[in-house]
């Protein structure tokens, strides 16, 4: 069985460009620090908050603190009919720890309507309120969420659909929950999922891989060409995860790990002046082109550590990260979007 758009399709799909063109998709997970999803009833529009003015309003708060808007990531949901409410809304709030980790900290609720933009307040700005909320906690448990947000882009609904369905129908269950979400990038590498709590990206999945990814056992070789990579890393350090993931087998997901990049690519002198400037511009569009002038880097030495598991001693791993190569890919569904150069990523050096 193969996700795969229709023959007699006349949209040019970024997601079956990327693929037929062999990208990898490695180094394209969205780091950040929290993550807040919210329930949004259907449709959406490209902007699911239009209509939400209480939590437009935190959110432009959020953007004149930018380096807080540069670690949070807000996601909406679709209502799930088996378990949703008309009065209530679910919401979830995932947290990176400071130190070794395995993931993210999970916070779930589902609190009443007329409540949701005093609890999204009191868990980006006052979170000593949170202890009004905890009548309406719910058990943490493991949660995929797959994007199908057609509005933003034609690939994540026609290739995302089928597999929350999927997932839904073969896997669901008390304790792994299964949502359709919003945009989080990478629409070229649809269908695609977060798998939370972990926080671990993937892309072009097939439901051959599905069984290792959910239970987490087999031949994990079949997922790496799968694998975006994991959210509480940076670009250069989610590659050198997943090379040494390929190496340890499945018992690496349970080791506490923290990361650091040693030393990368200075760039030119005036690429190493821009960039320390920019680090210190408390501006959003500062944060964007820091951004941007990052991935004109070339190559980053990075180091991840792990604490002692069960026959596992504690130890580190030093790895070599450099661009392999470019090649060109479709970053958007349509007949007349052009092809981009995109770098690839190996790790020479473990």
């Amino acid at each position: 069985m193969q996700i795969q758009a229709p023959s007699d399709s006349r949209c040019r799909y970024c997601s079956v460009v990327s693929k037929a063109k062999g990208e990898d998709p490695i180094g394209t997970a969205v780091p950040a620090s929290q993550w807040l999803l919210i329930e949004v009833p259907q449709p959406w529009a490209k902007d699911p908050w239009q209509d939400q003015p209480a939590l437009l309003s935190l959110f432009a708060q959020i953007e004149q603190r930018p380096r807080r808007w540069q670690q949070l990531r807000i996601l909406a949901i679709a209502p799930d009919r088996q378990r949703d409410r008309p009065d209530a809304r679910h919401v979830f709030f995932y947290q990176q720890p400071v130190g070794p980790a395995t993931g993210y900290a999970q916070h779930r609720y589902q609190v009443p309507t007329a409540q949701l933009s005093n609890l999204v307040q009191a868990l980006l700005f006052q979170p000593d309120r949170l202890q009004d909320f905890v009548p309406y906690q719910q058990p943490t448990v493991r949660q995929l969420f797959v994007c199908t947000h057609t509005r933003y882009d034609l690939a994540c609904g026609r290739f995302g659909t089928p597999l929350y369905r999927l997932l839904k129908q073969r896997y669901a269950h008390a304790n792994l929950q299964v949502w359709q979400t919003t945009h989080f990038g990478g629409h070229q590498f649809a269908p695609t999922l977060i798998d939370f709590p972990t926080g671990q990206f993937w892309g072009h999945l097939q439901p051959t891989v599905l069984d290792a990814l959910v239970y987490r056992q087999g031949d994990l070789a079949q997922l790496r060409p799968h694998y975006r990579g994991w959210g509480c890393l940076s670009r250069w350090e989610q590659v050198a995860e997943r090379a040494i993931w390929m190496q340890q087998g499945w018992p690496w997901l349970s080791l506490p790990k923290t990361s650091r990049i040693i030393r990368r690519d200075p760039g030119f002198f005036g690429q190493r002046l821009l960039l320390w400037c920019l680090a210190w511009i408390p501006s959003k569009r500062a944060q964007i082109l820091l951004k941007k002038l990052d991935h004109k880097l070339t190559w980053a030495e990075i180091e991840i550590c792990w604490e002692e598991g069960p026959d596992w001693p504690a130890g580190c791993y030093r790895a070599q990260v450099s661009v392999s190569h470019q090649l060109l890919s479709q970053l958007r569904s349509g007949d007349d979007q052009p092809l981009s150069p995109v770098k690839q990523y190996q790790v020479t050096e473990i």
